[in-house]
């Protein structure tokens, strides 16, 4: 039996009940086979999403540290995928290739750029991740539509965090994202969005609302509130000045 044969037989053992040392030796005899076809072997388990999540997660990290190989696969891959749920995957891990000094990084920032159009819920919120990764300034505009009128309540909590993102990594960034997040306090009615854009102008202001940039909860009705003056406050004295 050659090596792929093999993987492949452990891999079935343990998809759907691993223990963490298998998974890890899974991985890393997985990586040792670094031929083409362990490259596209190695792809086509991610398409197996009914895998156990924290294996399927590792398998995902671990795709990413084949390099510039990976990279590329996954670059060629991407049109030709006909599950948005797939190409949202693919997205992301090119995403990650920001932290693994990919070389490719302009042509993935501009799929990122391409998804927030997609009709396919997950599709832009990969794509709203991947531009807090990778974009700029002029990101801005193209977020701020996800922002105001999004279905999906998480693709609108997703775009303030994105805009945030970009503020970090550019501060001079920081006026023009605070106007798109400025207006969507007005109009935004769903708590958990309304705390995730509060939390975006508290820590692109610089500013204490009260709210917790690291809570996955969205915040009680009272600190809602009293954020919300605060911000408000804040906006009108800076349309004042």
């Amino acid at each position: 039996m050659n090596p792929l044969d093999t993987l492949r037989q452990r891999f079935l053992e343990i998809r759907l009940d691993t223990d963490v040392s298998d998974m890890f030796d899974f991985g890393a005899d997985l990586l040792e086979q670094d031929s083409a076809e362990a490259l596209a072997f190695h792809y086509t388990l991610l398409h197996d999403t009914g895998m156990d999540s924290e294996l399927y997660d590792w398998l995902c990290r671990k795709f990413g540290e084949r390099g510039d190989e990976a990279e590329d696969h996954l670059l060629a891959q991407f049109d030709h995928e006909p599950d948005p749920a797939m190409q949202a995957t693919v997205l992301q891990l090119l995403g990650g290739f920001k932290y693994r000094k990919g070389r490719r990084l302009r042509e993935t920032a501009a799929l990122a750029r391409a998804a927030l159009a997609s009709p396919h819920d997950e599709l832009r919120c990969k794509g709203l991740w991947v531009i807090g990764w990778l974009g700029g300034t002029t990101d801005i505009a193209k977020v701020a539509p996800l922002l105001a009128h999004d279905a999906v309540a998480a693709n609108r909590r997703w775009a303030a965090s994105t805009l945030m993102q970009i503020v970090f990594n550019r501060r001079s960034a920081a006026p023009k994202a605070l106007e798109p997040l400025r207006q969507a306090l007005d109009t935004e009615t769903d708590p958990a969005v309304l705390g995730g854009i509060l939390v975006a102008v508290q820590e692109i202001a610089g500013k204490k609302f009260g709210l917790s940039s690291s809570s996955h909860e969205p915040p009680s009705e009272e600190k809602l509130q009293a954020a919300l003056a605060k911000a408000r406050r804040m906006f009108a004295r800076a349309a004042a000045a």
